[in-house]
């Protein structure tokens, strides 16, 4: 237990978030703290040294603000160029589109006011759901909803199972939270499947199709998602601030190794029907592939995306000698058999970098220092009190200030936690196009230069890419460069690799 006379951890965010909330102070006067929420908990004190749901508001707006920005420069740009191919693509599909007709070329040509409508309406759709949700977000603060919602489970938990329980009521608690953004999300869901999709002939899914997979989603989250979360929550109380961060990022790396192994073999079979590649050329020539760069290839499939959409696409997974490739109908029939090969040369990159154990490395660092920052605010009323839950720093209020630990996860991941989210997923988003950029060099190494260019304007045309992407836009949103932009690293490479050969000859 934490003592109120002894150091307590919260040094930083006791001299840090104070200044932020004496500049709002000092610029738009003291808020009315006890206003918001609307409904408090019973026991619940004004806590007034900061504003910290205003604080969370107010980042809240502004990064809304500056995505809608982004979003706006998009949309503007897929209006004013979407519907051509830009000159410089057409000069790098020429160098890998030979003969008069240059049939790549002109698919891509004839599909690119296609793709502008397409991305228009999915720019339009994004700005509909992305204000629902602020609007939604920012009314459910300000009403008080998560004090409300762990009541009614603290009710429901006793009246159910009996005398309260802290982790019983929390899984009540995320239930019904559960229960209440699928609904919401359901018409939005459906909108993007039926609506989107469909008019641009993507969509596959039938509606009986649609609510089965909400439905088994809905029940894998119960049945493995439940455990898993008692048994973090457990830990936490028993844990305490002092080890969380250690006891928690052990307990990610198992769970991540579990969920690794099951989702292959458990999970993924529920959705999709996955069969062995037939014996032919396509088939030797990735084997050929994979025994050429030592990779340990036992499995080989296809995968019937087609029942749900036509994209397309291709990847790998599994643990030391048992990799698996899995490999989309769609796919099959939208690229030829050299173009399906280089782009599984791209995807080999990916493991002969090690970027996967990389990602693996990036989470697992990630989970123990997010619960070491929140070991550290956990004891902290404010972050309890600004919400509408009653809190105390009395040493016998245990380490989440008698809040619920469940409660303490949800707003510290939320408000404290959410600027370094951003800033992260920010650096992991570059971080993904570098890593891209080495695949596809890695592709380049094993001569596939030229049908890996082919692939890539192949799967960008049959699945609507964008052409000319908002530079801004792009770099803060997308995991892959644009397509421009690839080709021109890959044909610089292979420039590069050619004229290494010719030194070595």
């Amino acid at each position: 237990l934490v003592s109120p006379t002894t150091d307590d951890g919260l040094g930083f965010f006791k001299a840090r978030v104070p200044m932020a909330a004496s500049f709002f102070n000092a610029t738009y006067g003291s808020p009315p703290t006890t206003a918001f929420p609307l409904y408090k908990q019973d026991g619940w004190t004004d806590d007034a040294t900061v504003p910290l749901l205003l604080l969370s508001v107010a980042f809240t707006l502004v990064m809304h603000t500056w995505e809608t920005l982004l979003d706006i420069r998009q949309h503007v740009r897929i209006a004013a160029t979407g519907a051509t191919v830009p000159s410089d693509l057409k000069e790098l599909i020429g160098r890998v589109d030979p003969g008069d007709k240059q049939k790549l070329l002109s698919t891509l040509e004839s599909k690119a006011p296609a793709a502008r409508a397409y991305a228009l309406a999915k720019s339009k759709f994004k700005f509909v759901a992305s204000t629902f949700a602020l609007l939604q977000a920012l009314t459910l603060a300000f009403l008080g909803a998560q004090p409300y919602v762990w009541d009614v489970a603290t009710a429901k938990s006793t009246a159910w199972f009996g005398p309260d329980y802290e982790i019983r009521t929390s899984l009540v608690f995320a239930g019904l939270w559960l229960a209440f953004e699928t609904a919401v999300s359901m018409p939005f869901d459906a909108y993007s499947t039926f609506v989107v999709e469909q008019r641009h002939g993507f969509n596959k899914t039938t509606p009986t199709l649609f609510v089965t997979d909400k439905l088994k989603t809905l029940a894998l989250t119960m049945v493995l998602g439940g455990p898993v979360f008692a048994g973090l929550l457990a830990l936490v109380r028993w844990a305490g601030p002092r080890s969380l961060a250690l006891y928690v990022g052990a307990f990610s790396f198992c769970v991540s190794l579990f969920f690794i192994s099951i989702f292959p073999v458990v999970i993924q079979p529920l959705f999709n029907k996955y069969e062995p590649l037939e014996d032919g050329s396509l088939r030797t020539a990735i084997e050929a592939l994979a025994v050429s760069v030592k990779y340990p290839l036992y499995k080989l499939f296809t995968v019937d995306g087609s029942k749900r959409s036509s994209h397309s696409n291709a990847y790998m997974y599994g643990f030391y000698k048992s990799k698996r490739i899995v490999l989309y109908d769609t796919l099959i029939k939208q690229a030829d058999e050299d173009e399906i090969v280089a782009i599984l040369a791209h995807e080999l990159g990916h493991w002969k970098f090690g970027h996967t154990m990389v990602g693996f490395a990036v989470t697992q660092v990630y989970m123990t220092v997010a619960f070491l920052a929140f070991s550290k605010a956990m004891a902290w009323p404010t972050l309890y009190a600004a919400f509408g839950f009653a809190a105390s720093e009395n040493a016998a209020a245990g380490h989440t200030c008698g809040a619920p630990i469940v409660v303490g996860l949800l707003l510290f991941f939320n408000t404290l936690w959410e600027p370094v989210d951003h800033a992260l997923s920010f650096l992991m988003t570059l971080n993904s196009r570098r890593m891209e950029y080495q695949a596809d060099g890695f592709a380049v190494t094993l001569d596939k230069a030229d049908a890996l260019q082919r692939g890539l304007v192949k799967i960008t045309h049959e699945n609507l890419g964008v052409l000319d992407p908002d530079p801004w836009y792009s770099t803060y949103h997308h995991s892959h460069p644009p397509l421009v932009h690839r080709l021109r690293a890959i044909r610089r490479a292979a420039g590069g690799e050619a004229s290494s050969k010719k030194k070595e000859l």
